[in-house]
């Protein structure tokens, strides 16, 4: 019960200092689910007398799958643009540690979560039944043909997005042979008579989900979405119809953890490959996907050098702190106010100013077309749905 109490204080701690000190809250979301990892698997042991992770190397294992199998959403997403970034280390490689560090909670969560809900330890292992001939080929064919679909029109397949890696994880666990039990996918599963499985990845997915929504909710560091058609209402930053997808990807996630079980691996090489592989599609979303960098008042390129370094010798770096300060220049304010709508940041603060939107009550009244149209004609311009994005979330934090 030893973890199980630390990783509940490690998420009180999260939730609490995130309100009083602006550094944590930027680390809110990778503290608050390392806290979830550590209290399920502190729940499991209590529950069962052991965890799936026996070894640290099996932990560490699924962290780094982990990685990789969100990296493969993130890589997608620079087609998509459903999810945006906001309030990212200003630093790329303390960005692409930032990501990978809360990337790997993924899969160990919804492991340890599958582990709780089992009826023993070990039930969710089996030695599974070969698929039958051109399985394998025609789950293949599935998941492609949502891939393409969904690169091809997002606007309208983005659902796929979300689950198109389960047929493919699932064509390649069709031809496998075991020597011993090993964890089910949901198809092993259905193939050996055992709904129960994938019974129990349907029961967690609502739950994961709000949990996950929950904990990014007004965070300094986080993201926001304009998921096309379902752009509000919304629960916590995600679409309400969007929970219903956690049902597809809490089984794809279920066939992501026994194919990574079957793989077999040198850990190095490994390592060494995920690493770049990350590398590589956290610098490709950078440029993509980002909308806003850990916000400072250095980044206000229309301020006096005596106005920033008054208010840089006062500690006034950021929205939050300006904001909760006296004798502050009118303007500062009003940059503040409209950079921590939504965390755009201070260089869409001015930007919004250059088309003519002082403050926060002036994008609240602004048309999203109208508005989109007077700042591409004075310089970078995010696109559209951002910019509904923004008039949304200040009419919202209005009321």
């Amino acid at each position: 019960m030893l973890r199980f109490a630390a990783g509940i204080g490690i998420i009180g701690f999260a939730l609490v200092a995130s309100h009083l000190s602006g550094a944590v809250d930027l680390l809110r979301f990778p503290i608050a689910w390392w806290g979830i990892v550590l209290a399920l698997d502190g729940a499991v042991r209590a529950r069962h007398g052991s965890s799936p992770f026996a070894r640290p190397a099996d932990f560490v294992v699924c962290a780094l799958a982990s990685v990789v199998f969100w990296d493969a959403f993130e890589l997608l997403n620079l087609r998509l643009h459903d999810w945006w970034y906001v309030g990212v280390p200003r630093s790329a490689l303390a960005g692409a540690a930032f990501s990978a560090i809360s990337y790997a909670t993924v899969l160990p969560a919804v492991r340890l979560a599958l582990a709780l809900v089992g009826k023993a330890p070990g039930t969710e292992r089996m030695i599974a039944i070969p698929a039958r001939p051109g399985t394998a080929r025609l789950l293949a064919a599935v998941g492609i043909t949502m891939l393409l679909a969904a690169l091809v029109a997002p606007r309208v397949a983005f659902p796929l997005a979300w689950i198109f890696l389960w047929p493919l994880c699932e064509a390649v666990l069709a031809r496998q042979r075991d020597d011993g039990p090993r964890l089910a996918s949901p198809l092993q599963a259905l193939r050996a008579g055992r709904p129960d499985l994938p019974l129990r990845a349907l029961a967690v997915a609502l739950p994961f989900g709000v949990a996950w929504e929950s904990l990014n909710w007004g965070c300094s560091r986080g993201w926001v979405y304009t998921v096309p058609h379902f752009e509000r209402p919304k629960l916590f930053e995600m679409p309400i119809a969007g929970y219903l997808g956690y049902l597809p990807f809490l089984l794809e996630c279920a066939s992501a953890l026994a194919l990574v079980e079957r793989v077999r691996r040198k850990r190095a090489v490994w390592v060494l490959a995920i690493a770049l592989f990350h590398l590589g599609a956290d610098a490709l979303g950078r440029g993509t996907t980002i909308l806003s960098v850990t916000p400072d008042i250095a980044d206000v390129g229309s301020l006096s050098r005596g106005e920033r370094e008054g208010l840089e010798r006062r500690g006034l770096r950021t929205p939050e702190a300006i904001l909760g300060a006296s004798d502050v220049p009118d303007r500062v304010r009003r940059l503040s106010e409209l950079a921590s709508v939504a965390h755009m940041g201070f260089f869409w603060a001015e930007r919004l100013e250059t088309a003519q939107v002082w403050n926060r009550a002036a994008l609240t009244s602004a048309q999203d077309v109208a508005l989109w149209t007077r700042l591409a004609a004075t310089g970078p311009a995010p696109r559209p749905e951002v910019v509904r994005l923004w008039i949304s979330a200040a009419m919202r934090d209005s009321r």
